[in-house]
């Protein structure tokens, strides 16, 4: 919204320089995104919260600079003058009092319409608005001015003596001010004379209503409309103005009376009008509500030590009513129908005292769960997460509504979704019943931009129905994807693999976990022989794979993305993460590389078994250092290079010893196996 400095200046008198004006705005919590000079004035663009429609105007913004800059602030009260009786009455009627609770209108006659004068058409075209006619240039001044809307109609064209607020009859329509014919629907409210609508309510008026250099009469409109019916009208007609814009966000109904009154009294000083009758057809308005403010607490909260009389201070400023010194009770001014609550002052207190000035605190940690089963499962929760950070991995946070569509990218089955009635787009039709699907668009959508060393997890919970029971777990899954792997289709270095192998045993390892065994599983979403189950003992915990290339495309990612979901709370249940003291090995270890062709069909655990039963006490670690299938080896096998660690407790291993049990081991993988060393 557009704001000019110098008219601002009519409201609260600064000699600061605009500058300082934008700082202030922007610390009090309103965005000045632009400052531009414009004809020897200052203009601002800022961006006003949805919450905060009194600062739609030129008064609402002074207001907030006469708060921050301790200056007052200048009211402008006004009232026509030279009223007179009218001979003919009007009346108003409130068909549709639910969405028009208050109307009321001032009859204006002998009107002048000309030109504006120069210091009215400067204060409109400053903030972008081109000068019409002395009556339009009023309504749109006082619209910027106190952020009312209202709206002006040839009084001699309007048929009858009654203003009627009615929702339009079915095929009725209207033809604009911009001279645009729109078909009215009945869920449209409209202002209309006795035969045909005049105006579409808070939105734009009608062309053959419209003020003309022969408009002899006027009536003048000040109202309050349904913000919601507003805006459903304004988006059924794809016409938003700037009187919508403040309708649909809720205008000051204390403000109704006097923007007309400021209005009439304008157009009796510049067009020479004299002032007729004034109607005005209004529900009863509950009076604000009292919100009590604790001093102590409001202290308490912002880490401050003010005291009742600066408290008072800012929100008098503001426009509020205070009693009291320590607990306040405090009501709102008519225009700020956003403050309903203790939190809502401490927040005016805290941006209008200044965020800068209010400095950091210690946070003192209050424990309140007394549940020893929960303190586990969440301390293992962050353990696991420290694990898998500092295995190279980032959490991510996915949405817990996916599509069906996604879903079937996946290949997931139908039983036990849980669906929404009522989703909000097709992107959020199902509770996720599964991580993998957020966390591969997370993947995708960073390949996408050419970022390739990804290495993801995310740890929350799943939702499924179980015997008509919803039910939701935690769950965590992982992905990891980089340019070599996913640039070799075939997976020949199953590298990937591996890294993700490895982080598993390691978060294992961390969290405590026995008896954790990795075996060979099928799976609908993983490829035949990349596809591992998890478990410790007979329980199966998750899965873990390459994901196969059909889900793959389907997401966009071209080569090996590897995956893995695990039951995470099963994993917790498991898990026992006892600590204890190790000493340092005394005496030096030595290894010892072997290399060998074997077939596909072993399984890497098998060998790891051989060595560990033929080296005994004397093997204390078995890596794998690569996995190669290629021209060179000989069609379903791969060659395997393995690095074994050779060390004793008691003592130093002579070469004979490590060596002995060296040729032990290739002897039993060669003849084991039928391997072939190289």
């Amino acid at each position: 919204m557009k704001i000019s400095y110098g008219w601002l200046r009519d409201y609260v008198n600064t000699k600061v320089s605009p500058e300082t004006v934008a700082g202030w705005l922007t610390m009090a919590g309103h965005e000045v995104s632009l400052i531009e000079q414009k004809s020897g004035d200052t203009v601002f663009d800022i961006e006003v919260t949805p919450n905060r429609p009194d600062c739609l105007s030129h008064i609402g913004i002074a207001r907030e600079i006469s708060a921050a800059a301790r200056k007052p602030f200048r009211f402008v009260h006004a009232k026509p003058s030279r009223p007179r009786q009218e001979k003919k009455g009007f009346k108003i009627v409130r068909e549709n009092k639910l969405l028009c609770p208050f109307y009321s209108m001032r009859i204006l006659r002998d009107v002048k319409v000309s030109p504006s004068p120069k210091w009215l058409a400067k204060k409109i075209s400053s903030i972008g608005l081109n000068p019409i006619n002395n009556i339009v240039d009023i309504t749109n001044f006082v619209l910027f001015e106190t952020g009312h809307p209202l709206h002006a109609f040839d009084l001699d064209k309007l048929s009858g003596s009654e203003i009627i607020i009615r929702n339009a009859h079915a095929g009725e329509s209207i033809v604009t001010v911009d001279n645009v014919g729109r078909k009215l629907t009945p869920d449209m409210l409209v202002i209309a004379d006795r035969l045909k609508p005049v105006a579409i309510a808070g939105v734009m008026g009608g062309k053959d209503s419209a003020i003309t250099g022969q408009t002899k009469n006027i009536l003048l409109e000040s109202a309050y409309f349904n913000p919601i019916a507003i805006r459903r009208t304004s988006r059924a007609l794809g016409l938003s103005t700037d009187s919508s814009y403040r309708f649909e966000r809720g205008t000051d109904r204390g403000n109704i009376v006097a923007s007309l009154n400021r209005a009439a009294s304008l157009v009796c000083d510049i067009a020479k009008a004299d002032a007729g009758g004034f109607l005005e057809s209004a529900d009863r308005v509950q009076p604000p509500a009292v919100i009590s403010l604790r001093v102590p607490y409001l202290n308490k909260i912002l880490g401050t030590s003010l005291k009742p009389v600066e408290i008072r201070q800012i929100l008098v400023r503001l426009g509020y009513r205070v009693k009291g010194s320590s607990a306040m009770e405090v009501v709102p001014p008519s225009y700020r129908g956003d403050t309903t609550r203790e939190a809502d002052l401490i927040e005016e207190v805290a941006r209008i005292y200044g965020y800068d000035r209010i400095h950091a605190v210690p946070a003192s940690i209050i424990t309140t769960c007394q549940d020893d089963d929960l303190k586990d499962f969440l301390a293992k929760r962050n353990m696991a997460k420290e694990a898998l950070v500092s295995s190279g991995f980032n959490e991510v946070v996915s949405y817990s509504l996916v599509s069906k569509d996604l879903l079937k990218d996946m290949l997931w089955a139908d039983e036990g979704l849980i669906e929404i009635k009522n989703p909000l787009s097709k992107e959020q039709e199902i509770m996720r019943p599964s991580l993998l699907p957020g966390i591969i668009k997370a993947v995708a959508y960073n390949t996408s931009r050419q970022v390739y060393d990804i290495q993801l997890f995310e740890l929350s919970n799943i939702y499924f129905k179980d015997n008509k029971q919803y039910r939701e777990e935690p769950y965590l899954a992982l992905a990891l994807y980089s340019k070599e792997h996913g640039s070799n289709q075939k997976d020949i270095s199953g590298q990937g693999f591996l890294q993700l192998k490895g982080a598993i045993l390691n978060l294992a390892e961390t969290l405590g976990v026995k008896n954790l065994k990795l075996e060979k599983t099928t799976s609908n979403t993983l490829c035949e022989g990349r596809s591992i189950a998890v478990l410790s003992g007979s329980e199966m915990f998750g899965s873990m794979g390459r994901l196969k290339d059909n889900i793959a495309d389907a997401f966009g990612i071209t080569g090996s993305l590897f995956v893995a979901e695990i039951n995470f709370r099963q994993l917790a249940l498991s898990a026992h993460p006892e600590r204890y003291y190790k000493p340092l090995p005394r005496f030096p270890y030595a290894y010892r590389d072997i290399s060998f062709a074997i077939g596909d069909m072993v399984e890497y655990k098998e060998i790891e078994a051989l060595i560990k039963r033929i080296g005994s006490h004397l093997v204390e670690e078995i890596e794998l250092l690569s996995e190669y299938r290629g021209k060179q080896i000989e069609e379903g096998k791969r060659s395997l290079a393995i690095r074994i660690i050779f060390r004793s407790k008691d003592k130093t291993l002579t070469e004979e010893e490590i060596g002995s049990a060296d040729a032990a081991i290739r002897s039993g993988i060669e003849k084991t196996f039928n391997a072939v060393l190289r």
